[in-house]
């Protein structure tokens, strides 16, 4: 497995369910409802509590939440999948920014792009390539994650240096180290940053937490650990952007010298930047995975040192 780099985990967009739908259906991907005891529900009725305006006046216009499976992957590989959100009140506010229906927009979350001890399948990378390129679809959140090896554990005295150095971005109180059922402390993470788009930074521990959900990992990345910094976007400003337009824009490069400050605060020092750019190059282009390495599994350490051989690129990052 290859640490101390970074990548894009998550891909969140806003479009209508009309054009979801056909969508899928060209791509001959089945839409199915999940059980209302999914866990997202919990997120939905949490958001729903805060919700001033009580907004759900008929079962029409309650949530739901639904899964597309990809293409050559197992369904129980839960963490790769697309996962559609309906009538929630941040889609009610694009739909009456936009004089649309009330439940006429969806949210579509691509997921578990970044998973080094998981095998991602290029196929599935093709068809959430098809999305990313689709105008119809408003980039609301990015994901972005660095995994490094650090020994030093995640406890209350790395808690007061954590909320040292992010004083700026959030009052100190808002900063928590969180326990699993074990006491053990897995993370710190800072909610509300102030920031134009940076909204979560959460510093966890990803081997702790990999193996409380039983997944295979190796005792040798015991010192795994990962920086999430989640980025949110108005997706009701006029001029808002697809993903294809975020990364070639202005405010994607000002937002990645700010990850890069992110990461400085976290005392990450070193890490590359390489599968990072083979994602998004991968995302704009499939050519870039005909190739055996690559058609053999997207995030295979060969498939990326075949990228870095070529001198072929569709993308540049910023810096």
């Amino acid at each position: 497995m290859s640490l101390n780099s970074q990548g894009i985990d998550a891909i969140w967009k806003i479009g209508k369910y009309s054009v979801l739908k056909k969508m899928a259906n060209k791509l001959g991907l089945t839409i199915r409802e999940l059980p209302k005891t999914h866990k997202l529900y919990q997120k939905i009725n949490d958001e729903l509590k805060r919700d001033k305006t009580n907004r759900f006046k008929t079962a029409k216009f309650m949530p739901v939440v639904e899964v597309v499976n990809l293409p050559k992957v197992d369904p129980k590989d839960k963490y790769f999948q697309i996962i559609i959100i309906r009538n929630t009140p941040t889609l009610f506010d694009v739909a009456t920014k936009r004089k649309t229906a009330k439940n006429a927009y969806c949210i579509v979350i691509f997921g578990g792009l970044h998973q080094p001890t998981k095998k991602l399948n290029s196929e599935a990378i093709k068809i959430i390539s098809k999305f990313q390129k689709a105008k119809a679809f408003k980039l609301y959140r990015v994901d972005f994650a660095k995994d490094i090896k650090d020994p030093k554990p995640i406890d209350q005295e790395g808690l007061k240096a954590f909320k040292e150095r992010f004083k700026p971005y959030s009052s100190a109180w808002v900063v928590h180290a969180q326990k699993n059922a074990k006491a053990y402390y897995t993370s710190y993470y800072i909610n509300d940053v102030k920031h134009r788009s940076i909204d979560t930074i959460l510093y966890y521990d990803k081997y702790n937490k990999s193996v409380q959900k039983k997944e295979r990992v190796s005792f040798e990345d015991r010192h795994w650990k990962r920086l999430e910094v989640v980025l949110i976007f108005d997706v009701t400003r006029p001029k808002s952007l697809n993903f294809i337009d975020y990364i070639n824009s202005n405010e994607f490069l000002n937002d990645f010298l700010d990850l890069e400050e992110m990461a400085k605060n976290a005392k990450i020092k070193k890490y590359s930047n390489d599968y990072l750019e083979y994602q998004i190059n991968s995302l704009i282009d499939n050519r870039f995975m005909n190739n055996k390495q690559s058609r053999k599994q997207f995030n295979l350490s060969e498939a990326l040192e075949h990228f870095n051989k070529s001198e072929f690129r569709r993308y540049v990052l910023p810096i």
